[in-house]
């Protein structure tokens, strides 16, 4: 008897193997995007979670104001408590006291020199 497997065996295992292949394949790219989805959907969440942390930590300053008569906590010698004091915004620009003179010098930089 011979050693060989006849052709119709060899052709099975063949296909066989294929199939397998195929369905490993398959299975692993199932995987590989379930584990991407899950990745991206991670990153969002801890994304919008570092956001929240942060907003809660940086968050923007108060401006408080006065009445004219009333006194704030640095006029009476009282430390601030947390809240920053900002100076209140001037109403109107003013008129320089001189305009600017204009000067007569050379100018610094020359171009094409050696």
């Amino acid at each position: 008897m011979s050693s060989r497997v006849p052709r119709s065996r060899a052709a099975g295992a063949v296909e066989t193997a294929a199939r397998r292949a195929v369905m490993a394949r398959d299975e692993g790219l199932r995987r590989i995007s379930a584990v991407t989805r899950w990745s991206a959907a991670a990153v969002v969440v801890l994304s919008g979670a570092l956001a929240l942390i942060a907003a809660k930590a940086f968050h923007g300053h108060t401006v408080t104001t006065t009445a004219a008569g009333a006194s704030s906590p640095l006029a009476s010698g009282a430390p601030a408590t947390g809240q920053s004091q900002v100076a209140p915004p001037t109403t109107q620009l003013q008129q320089p006291a001189q305009a600017p003179a204009p000067l007569q010098q050379a100018p610094a930089v020359v171009s094409g020199g050696s």
